[in-house]
């Protein structure tokens, strides 16, 4: 039997061990606020994220580069721009972490085996959780603008029942921004925060339109800042008319995730028929 290829793989196994050894030492108690900050988060042990960090510092890596700023950007409309440069951070140490962690354990278990087929299935598996990381940032953003999206025709059936009410705006965005605990919601009341601590209200609006990113967002907080700065008569009826539109749209919203539901579940569909096929074609042929 040809040992070739396991003492290659023991060989770089053993090297790889060696050099996560080192960064345990350098760095195991370097960076405890920044774990302790990331416990209850999303995050698979982050208690060894001091292995990511530690390459960071080590070898200089530039995380502002034109594709870091726009994960960073990503991330922001989770965590907020204030905390988006940690997160950017953590999550590239966390992905550092899992290549350096999970690589040697590949290499050895094949090695002993003497299965490069065995070690190569974990070292793609490690791959395939290092990028599920950045799917996991793509599904949450996704997955916080359709609830937006979902409750943005409420918030508008609310705010225009106030005002024709005889409300005026400030109070009445207070009244639906504390009605709900949803994303939202919970963006307008950091918008009724910001005012209450100083900030304009065009301001406060922009920077509302800025957190949501959605173009129907942004379309709803410039009619509110043009009827701050302007006001006049006509802001009942321009939000009575933005609210229909809203309703219209998340119509249309539901249809289209009713025909991707559909054509979702056309894919199980087809691998049964195609394992009902064989189930009935192989006994035929083998009674042949």
């Amino acid at each position: 039997m040809d040992y070739t290829a396991a003492y290659v793989m023991a060989g770089i196994g053993t090297g790889l061990v060696l050099i996560w050894a080192v960064l345990f030492f350098m760095y195991k108690d370097r960076y405890d606020t920044y774990i302790e900050a990331l416990q209850g988060q999303n995050f698979i042990v982050p208690e060894l994220f001091f292995i990511g960090y530690g390459v960071l510092d080590l070898l200089h890596i530039n995380l502002r580069s034109a594709a870091g700023r726009k994960k960073e950007k990503k991330l922001a409309e989770i965590y907020g721009e204030k905390y988006a440069g940690f997160y950017h951070c953590s999550m590239v140490a966390a992905q550092i972490t899992y290549l350096l962690t999970l690589f040697p354990f590949g290499f050895l278990l094949g090695a002993i085996l003497n299965d490069v087929v065995m070690g190569a299935v974990i070292l793609i598996t490690t791959v395939a959780i290092v990028i599920s990381l950045d799917m996991q940032v793509s599904n949450s953003i996704e997955s916080r603008r359709g609830e937006i999206l979902s409750d943005f025709p409420d918030v508008l059936s609310k705010l225009t029942l106030l005002i024709n009410a005889g409300m005026v705006v400030r109070e009445a965005w207070n009244k639906v921004a504390f009605s709900g605990d949803r994303t939202l919601y919970m963006e307008m009341r950091a918008a009724s925060e910001e005012m209450n601590n100083g900030v304009s209200e065009p301001e406060a609006m922009q920077n509302f339109a800025h957190r949501c990113v959605l173009k129907e967002l942004r379309k709803f907080a410039s009619l509110m800042v043009q009827n701050i700065q302007k006001g006049g008569p006509d802001f009942a009826l321009q939000l009575r008319d933005m609210n229909n539109e809203s309703w219209e749209e998340k119509r249309h919203l539901a249809k289209r995730k009713g025909e991707l539901a559909g054509s979702k579940l056309l894919i199980p569909t087809l691998i049964m028929f195609v394992g009902i096929l064989i189930m009935i074609i192989v006994p035929i042929f083998t009674g042949l």
